[in-house]
């Protein structure tokens, strides 16, 4: 069987609705989704002004580091995906949520995949003054 090159349109097409889809099962409760989709190299750079900020290595280390701490500050349950775009193997999103407090928060989030894989993530947030000491109920 030989290698199917994809044009580099089908690769941004595939590559955004990885993405998409990954954002669609998460919101609709799939707390596995964004990990299944990671790959084993998976680095995450956050606002080092935020309790989870800094740079995680590994799916692990988003699971067990940061997810659990961004639960805890972001609602999740209000988080929209507002748009997304893809140019080859890199897609932006940007994300509109409130706070646990009740903030509006607007989160840019930048993807790097490598292999139809999550590879790399910044995270931006307009502001982080919502975010910086959650409480930890």
């Amino acid at each position: 069987m030989g290698i199917i090159a994809l044009s580099t349109a089908d690769r941004e097409h595939r590559n955004r609705d990885l993405v998409r889809g990954i954002y669609e099962a998460s919101f609709s409760g799939d707390t596995s989704a964004f990990q299944a989709a990671m790959h084993d190299d998976f680095e995450e750079y956050v606002p080092p002004v935020l309790p989870w900020g800094g740079l995680h290595r590994g799916p692990q280390a988003f699971v067990a580091d940061v997810l659990p701490r961004l639960a805890a500050a972001v609602d999740f349950e209000s988080m929209r995906l507002i748009s997304i775009s893809a140019d080859v193997d890199q897609v932006a999103v940007l994300l509109n949520a409130r706070s646990a407090g009740g903030d509006e928060l607007w989160i840019a989030e930048h993807w790097t995949l490598r292999n139809h894989k999550l590879w790399r993530l910044r995270v931006f947030y307009f502001d982080t003054r919502p975010l910086e000491s959650p409480s930890d109920s």
